[in-house]
């Protein structure tokens, strides 16, 4: 019994040793009999990278038509605006003038500015694109959509062929209905605009940007700039107000049934409200389906002021239609939620251009980057990005404010859109704003 216990025990020892001879064995045919390097244990662990948000610098038309007159300038700021943090750029094809800054077949080549004159044998819109691309910056055209004249010495599309009288928006001087301005011939606004509420000029507003779109593909969106109403008392002509009346089904007696003699609200005024403020949506509802006809990756951008409170006036309601605003507001239709449109853009540009960077600068107002920054999405409720954009030659050479206004919109907001190259290069903004962008993304 003792020798089947003893012989028992004897065989798994000799197992056990064999089995640790055939380990040790193994290793060191493996190891050529030198001793295993194992990895050093890493003591810091990398933080992941945070995907960097759009960083928008606008390059506007009329500020560097000159300065952007030679490729060998275009080079020059593109490596500029890369270095300073910048990821995309907005370029102004077609100002407020209503000529093109790119290839068209509908509207005349920009040339001319005041006493400038150009002469490019190149596509401006071709070879921003090509550039940008070799410093991975992305550009969306921007065109300020209804604009068309140029009022200060009338020049510009709707003062070279009288096919546009009649189409461009009046204005009720004085408040007397039966005194009305053509917008051609007031020297105080930045731009000549067409009549939006008339189909065709909806349609030739539409054919530049089809054109556009589909010229230049490699744009990452197209972005509209002054689609409004110029203010509350333009829009009075004959063919808006029987535009009215079929949207409405109302009776106009008069022009003082919207607006009183005194400048008031009259009795159709917020029925006029909501068909101004629809006329504007379509004419963006139509834009968003032929952009994304044509490439539906390419994005619909809008600019507007971030002060929604005053934007019914001039037909902006930039909000979402699931967004309803207080029952005290007597500005307001029961259905003027339905005019919203932040649902047809991929990117609002949120206009906070205000002098106060922070609420506590100006605690009784809404004016101030903080403040515009901080509730804009209790109007868009989540159906567009929004970025927020300054106005930097409101703070000139303070560091601080700029660096501020930068950083706060890149906290609170999808992106960032500073306004405009020619300020940041006349007033050497770029440090300031790479400070504010380094506190978000500092390597």
């Amino acid at each position: 019994m003792y020798y089947k216990i003893y012989s028992c025990i004897g065989k798994y020892l000799l197992s056990l040793l064999a089995l640790m001879f055939s380990i040790t064995a193994c290793s060191g045919d493996n190891n050529d009999n030198k001793e295993e390097k194992k990895p050093d244990i890493p003591t810091e662990v990398e933080r992941p990278v945070t995907e960097a948000k759009p960083i928008q610098l606008w390059i506007d038309a009329h500020a560097n038509f000159s300065r952007f007159g030679n490729k060998d300038n275009i080079k020059l700021y593109l490596e500029k605006i890369k270095a300073t943090g910048f990821n995309e750029i907005y370029l102004d094809v077609k100002p407020g003038i209503g000529y093109a800054l790119y290839n068209s077949d509908i509207i005349p080549k920009l040339t001319t500015w005041g006493d400038e004159t150009l002469t490019r044998d190149w596509d401006y819109l071709e070879y921003w694109i090509e550039e940008a691309e070799r410093q991975d910056i992305k550009v969306i055209a921007s065109l300020s959509t209804l604009g068309f004249g140029f009022t200060r010495n009338k020049t510009g599309l709707i003062y070279d062929d009288n096919k546009w009288n009649g189409k461009t928006q009046m204005k009720m001087n004085n408040n007397d209905p039966n005194d009305l301005l053509d917008m051609r011939d007031i020297a105080s606004v930045d731009a000549a605009m067409l009549n939006p509420c008339l189909p065709e000029v909806q349609s030739f507003v539409i054919s530049i940007i089809e054109e556009i779109a589909t010229k230049y593909p490699k744009l990452k969106g197209i972005c509209l700039d002054y689609c409004r109403w110029w203010g509350s008392d333009y829009g009075f002509s004959d063919a808006t107000i029987s535009a009215f009346r079929t949207y409405s089904g109302e009776t106009v007696n008069s022009r003082n049934d919207i607006l009183t003699s005194t400048g008031g609200p009259g009795v159709l005024y917020s029925k006029w409200i909501e068909f101004r403020t629809m006329t504007i949506t379509n004419l963006v509802t139509n834009i968003r389906s032929k952009i994304k006809a044509i490439n539906p990756k390419m994005e619909l951008h809008l600019w507007a002021s971030a002060d929604w409170g005053s934007r019914y006036g001039v037909g902006q309601n930039w909000a979402s239609k699931k967004y309803t605003s207080s029952n005290s507001n007597w500005q307001y239709t029961d259905n003027y939620n339905k005019t919203g449109f932040a649902e047809q853009l991929d990117v609002f540009s949120l206009g906070a251009y205000a002098d106060a960077v922070w609420k506590s600068e100006n605690p009784n107002s809404v004016w101030s980057v903080e403040n515009f920054v901080t509730t804009y999405s209790k109007y868009t409720m989540g159906d567009c990005k929004v970025n927020g954009s300054i106005n930097t030659p409101a703070y000139g050479n303070n560091a601080t404010k700029i660096s501020d206004a930068v950083y706060l919109c890149l906290k609170n907001t999808d992106g960032l859109m500073v306004f405009d190259i020619s300020h940041v290069i006349n007033l050497d903004q770029w440090k300031a704003i790479k400070a504010g962008i380094d506190r978000i993304y500092k390597k």
